[in-house]
């Protein structure tokens, strides 16, 4: 769904100001790895290695897990599309509302696709070869906790479920399912670079799985996917991970502060969330409509999240920005209410 995503400011003549309307890190890249690309910036001269193969073993080493584990891509999706194409004419379930690439991966690659929505996803009678779990989930921010993931593997072992932890790190509320990995082999993790360390740009994206999924992903993977810049910004972060790493505990308190000032206003209701990103329900007019007049009117870009399926009403998403960004928004929000 190209036309179905967040950060659509390249639509607008209007030039965007505050952009509400991805779920990057807002404080964006660390200073000391855009310091490391500028540095190695005369890596683009050659071709990178065809599999990105030396962030495998940067990974393991972060992860304490096999090299021949993981698996990078230029970002997340396109690896969701590499799992649908190992599973090409099968069959997936997709846990809805959620992120619109899973579907369409499946679709393309002739998977018939079932649809739950989060408040039956523990009860759901998995029969499918994949079933898609955004956790925490984009846009809601619901959550699975790690023993309800486990129940899933082990009452459904004829089911591969694909864990996408794009944003893991910006929930307290949950925990990486990588443990898991030690003792089921239906379980592949999706993880992301580009959100927590706002590198969206360069692309980077990673699964961790059993050696057999790779080996069978391996079999469609195209090469030279991974650019070397990106190779040279991942190498960088998993060697200094938890020096870079945000501070979740302020990032969640500021969230909760701008959230309940949002809530004050009339005619939003903010969704109970548990991460930096969280609906907001529009109760006069159409999300569509709000987001054109912040736009128009602001230079304030959000999401429109009504084309996310079995998401019912009129919701707009936002993510965590800087305190004058969140402040402009507030105030252009109260002045939209009164119209």
């Amino acid at each position: 769904m190209v036309e179905g995503h967040g950060d659509d400011g390249y639509k607008y003549a209007h030039k965007v100001l505050h952009n509400f309307s991805s779920n990057v890190y807002y404080k964006g890249c660390d200073p000391r790895l855009l310091a490391e690309l500028q540095d190695k910036i005369g890596v683009v001269k050659n071709y990178p290695s065809p599999m990105a193969n030396e962030l495998n073993q940067v990974a393991a080493n972060y992860f304490n897990k096999d090299v021949h584990q993981f698996l990078f891509g230029n970002g997340a999706t396109e690896l969701f599309y590499l799992i649908a194409q190992c599973f090409s004419g099968t069959s997936a379930t997709v846990v809805v509302p959620t992120f619109s690439e899973y579907q369409d991966a499946c679709e393309m690659y002739q998977l018939k696709t079932e649809l739950t929505t989060w408040q039956q996803v523990l009860d759901y009678p998995y029969k499918t070869a994949l079933a898609f779990i955004c956790n925490p989930n984009n846009p809601t921010g619901e959550v699975l906790q790690v023993q309800e993931i486990e129940i899933l593997l082990k009452k459904y072992p004829k089911t591969t479920f694909v864990i996408d932890e794009a944003y893991i790190e910006f929930c307290a509320q949950t925990d990486s399912a990588i443990s898991l990995l030690d003792v089921y082999q239906n379980i592949i993790l999706v993880k992301s670079l580009t959100k927590t360390f706002a590198i969206p740009g360069l692309r980077l994206g990673y699964v961790i799985a059993s050696q057999n999924i790779i080996k069978k992903m391996l079999v469609f993977k195209q090469p030279w996917t991974v650019n070397a810049l990106a190779i040279t910004a991942g190498t960088y972060i998993f060697k200094n991970y938890q020096n870079l790493l945000f501070s979740k505990k302020e990032m969640l308190a500021k969230t909760v502060d701008f959230a309940a000032k949002i809530n004050e206003i009339p005619f939003l209701e903010v969704q109970k969330n548990s991460t930096s990103y969280f609906l907001i329900k529009v109760l006069k007019g159409t999300a569509t409509a709000l987001k054109e007049y912040l736009m128009q009117h602001h230079q304030i870009l959000v999401r429109d999240a009504t084309n996310f399926k079995q998401l019912q009403g009129e919701y707009i998403r936002v993510s965590l920005q800087n305190t004058l960004s969140n402040q402009t928004l507030i105030k252009a929000l109260k002045i939209w209410s009164v119209l």
